[in-house]
C-alpha cells in the first residue's frame, strides 16, 4: 500500500489506477498499532518463540534467520483463519523475504507519514483490505478520506493478506473495481 501510494502521489501523470491490497502504515503512528495488535493475537507459546528470537545475540549470528522465525512464529496473527496462518507458517520460504526493509519503517522514528502526499493522488484507487485486519481499520479510513477518487472495501473473515485468506473475494473486488475504470 505505502510504495504504491507514495509512487501515484508522487508521479500521477504516469498512473491510470491504484490497488492497494492489505494495508501498510501510512505513518509511523499506525506502524505501533499494528505491532500491538499482532501481540493481542499471539498465543503464548507463540510470543515466547518470536521473543527467543528477538534476543540480539540471535540476531547478530544470523539476521535473517532471526527474522524469520519471529516471522513464522507470529504468521497467525495475519489471518482470520487460525488454520489458514498454520498452513502458510508451514509454507513459508526465506528466500521470498527481504529482512531489510522494516528496519527502515522503524528507524524513521515518527519521520515516516505519507498523509500530506495522499491528497495529490488523482488516478482512481482502490483500497481493499480484510475487516480483521490486525493494522485496524483506522489507517485504511484515514487513507481513503485523503484520497478524493478512492473506494474503500472490506472483506469479512479476512485478516492481513486478502488474496490468500478470501482470493475469490479478493480477485472478484479487483476485477469490479478495474472494469468500472473510466477509459
Amino acid at each position: 500500500m505505502i510504495l504504491g501510494l507514495a509512487y501515484a502521489a508522487t508521479h500521477s501523470d504516469g498512473v491510470r489506477a491504484v490497488v492497494t491490497l492489505g494495508s501498510g502504515p501510512i505513518s509511523y503512528e499506525y506502524l505501533g498499532v499494528f505491532v500491538d495488535n499482532q501481540s493481542t493475537r499471539l498465543w503464548p507459546s507463540e510470543i515466547e518463540i518470536r521473543d527467543f528470537w528477538k534476543d540480539p545475540a540471535r540476531e547478530a549470528a544470523n539476521f535473517d534467520r532471526a527474522n524469520f522465525e519471529r516471522l513464522r512464529a507470529a504468521t497467525s496473527a495475519y489471518f482470520y483463519d487460525r488454520k489458514k496462518a498454520l498452513q502458510m507458517a508451514m509454507e513459508l520460504d526465506p528466500n521470498d523475504y527481504n529482512f531489510r526493509v522494516p528496519p527502515a519503517f522503524i528507524k524513521a522514528e515518527g519521520k515516516y507519514d505519507i498523509r500530506p502526499k495522499l491528497g495529490t493522488i488523482a488516478a482512481p484507487v482502490l483500497l481493499l483490505q480484510g475487516r480483521q485486519d490486525l493494522a485496524g481499520e483506522a489507517n485504511v479510513c484515514e487513507a481513503h478520506s485523503l484520497i478524493a477518487n478512492s473506494k474503500l472495501a472490506f472483506i469479512d473473515k479476512c485478516g492481513h493478506m486478502p488474496w490468500l485468506e478470501q482470493p475469490e473475494q479478493t480477485w472478484k473486488t479487483v476485477n469490479d473495481f478495474l472494469a468500472h475504470l473510466p477509459d
